[in-house]
């Protein structure tokens, strides 16, 4: 019964063009109904996956005639090893061009950014901004620091936010990628500034937690609120016996 539903189902579904609606079979037993639901959670499940699949949007016309074929064990234009292979190249070239592209665009922006007055540069490629200078004295890599900082993304996605948070973040200057140990030696305590860091000196082609994707530039808006001396966090701390 199960296998008659699914079969009727989706034949309908094929003969009307995929897309339309077709009439809700009746549902006479338990094991009918769980067919179905099985059926109605896995496609709206995969329908939302579809969403986030990269490239050119799906045919789902065609992603059904497959399926149909291949449930059914019907006739289908490629073999199953075929279509994985195929799929592996298909979303390894995408994942290259994706990569270029995000290349380019935050290659892009550093560029167009660096040509703005307010905005300084160093040898290693760091950008950055004062939005108000302090009077206090500038940290070096041996200090711990406290400080308020959003981050984004060049399009303005946010990422990270001690602002959000409600409470400032304290770490050693050896702790943090090497544009945050680099820009904040550069600002007396009391500064804020922004700080636009190139990948190579973040996260490079790896990117980082989900967020952050490979080869982006990262901007943070930074308050420096304190800078403590002579007080290195230790990079790991060793266990009491």
């Amino acid at each position: 019964m199960t296998h008659r539903i699914l079969t009727i189902a989706l034949t309908l579904l094929v003969s009307v063009g995929a897309l339309t609606a077709a009439e809700p079979p009746r549902l006479i037993s338990s094991a009918d109904t769980a067919a179905y639901a099985l059926g109605v959670a896995n496609g709206v499940g995969f329908a939302q996956s579809l969403t986030q699949m990269p490239g050119d949007p799906i045919n789902k016309e065609l992603l059904l005639a497959g399926f149909t074929a291949a449930f059914l064990e019907q006739p289908v234009a490629m073999t199953n090893e075929e279509a994985q292979a195929f799929l592996t190249e298909y979303f390894q070239q995408l994942q290259e061009r994706e990569i270029e592209e995000t290349k380019a665009r935050n290659e892009a922006f550093l560029k167009s950014n660096g040509e703005r007055p307010e905005v300084k540069k160093t040898q290693s490629g760091l950008q950055y901004e004062i939005l108000s200078e302090g009077k206090g004295p500038r940290p070096t890599v041996e200090d711990t620091v406290r400080v308020h900082y959003t981050g984004t993304l060049i399009d303005g996605t946010k990422f990270d936010s001690s602002v959000d948070r409600g409470e400032p973040t304290k770490f050693g200057l050896l702790q943090v990628i090497p544009g945050w140990t680099e820009g904040l030696c550069l600002l007396p305590e009391g500064s804020k500034a922004k700080l636009y860091i190139p990948a190579r000196l973040a996260y490079g082609e790896r990117g980082a937690g989900g967020m952050i994707p490979p080869y982006a530039t990262l901007i943070f808006e930074i308050e420096l609120l304190e800078v403590i001396k002579g007080e290195p966090i230790p990079l790991a701390t060793p266990t009491d016996k």
